[in-house]
């Protein structure tokens, strides 16, 4: 395994990976691409990237699309995604993370059957070129009641009928446990159930905010009853997952994801060591 972060491509965040420790990144694809629609010179983009990297000898473990692409013109999303595939394939990188998309003023049977109909052809494209498509189980909800997702992939009984709508082995998911804390769902039996299908993995953490949930309840759950973390600083037994990862073969890109509100501004960097510090020799001891 891998350890690095997700980030937008520059070369100062290949200066900072390499100087803090990290072996990759995951990078968003708009920071590659200026325009998925009219795409120019991806040989030039992947040239450019690969010298980079290897002067800095980090690689890349994922490019990132994320976005809703269910309301989108399905041919639309399924060209964006074969531009996506063919710089994958020119770097050397075999997993897309995305997001699943939902139809948000819909009911959640339409969803699915639209999140069928985009994603079949786009599974297929998948495996003519070699590359897997890894969905984040983010939840994509916000704000007050009633709630509307914007992505299908936020549990195990979604992840179960979205991979029997379309069974190709070319999706898969970009695991990230802390979204499932703070539903009440064990990432860690989450995670063996979907063993076969982690292609990539997040590392946040949630703290929960047990005298707000306590008061407002579990409906209440987006007014501030948890909040994100660095690994380490939350409810993620750090060492039970990456053992957990380890055990089911997993040997794929581990991209810490920092939202920590504690350690961002001035501090960012030091929310980046800290993760490094608590997930790192776990993942390679010495």
């Amino acid at each position: 395994m891998k350890l690095g972060y997700l980030c937008n491509w520059s070369g100062d965040e290949v200066e900072r990976a390499q100087r803090i420790g990290f072996q990759c990144l995951e990078v968003h694809a708009a920071s590659l691409i200026d325009d998925l629609d009219a795409p120019s010179d991806l040989k030039g983009i992947a040239t450019r990237t690969q010298e980079l990297l290897h002067r800095h000898c980090i690689v890349l473990s994922a490019i990132a699309y994320y976005g809703n692409p269910l309301p989108n013109d399905p041919q639309v999303t399924l060209k964006r995604y074969r531009v996506l595939f063919e710089l994958a394939s020119l770097l050397g990188v075999n997993v897309v993370t995305s997001m699943a998309g939902n139809l948000p003023d819909r009911p959640y049977k339409e969803g699915m059957e639209r999140f069928e109909h985009v994603f079949k052809p786009i599974a297929q494209a998948a495996e003519d070129m070699g590359v897997r498509v890894a969905f984040e189980n983010w939840p994509g909800i916000w704000g007050d009641i009633p709630w509307h997702s914007v992505n299908l992939a936020w549990s195990p009984r979604n992840w179960a009928e979205m991979f029997t709508r379309v069974p190709s082995k070319a999706l898969g998911l970009e695991f990230d446990p802390s979204h499932l804390v703070w539903q009440g769902i064990d990432p860690i039996q989450a995670a063996r159930d979907f063993k076969d299908r982690i292609y990539h993995s997040h590392a946040k953490d949630t703290e929960i905010l047990h005298h707000r949930l306590q008061r407002e309840g579990i409906l209440g759950i987006h007014h501030n009853c948890w909040r994100y973390r660095i690994p380490g600083y939350g409810a993620i037994n750090w060492a039970e997952y990456i053992s957990t990862l380890i055990e089911i073969g997993y040997d794929g890109g581990i991209a810490i994801e920092h939202e920590d509100p504690v350690f961002s501004g001035d501090r960012f960097e030091e929310g980046l060591v800290r993760g490094f510090n608590t997930l790192n020799p776990l993942i390679h001891p010495r």
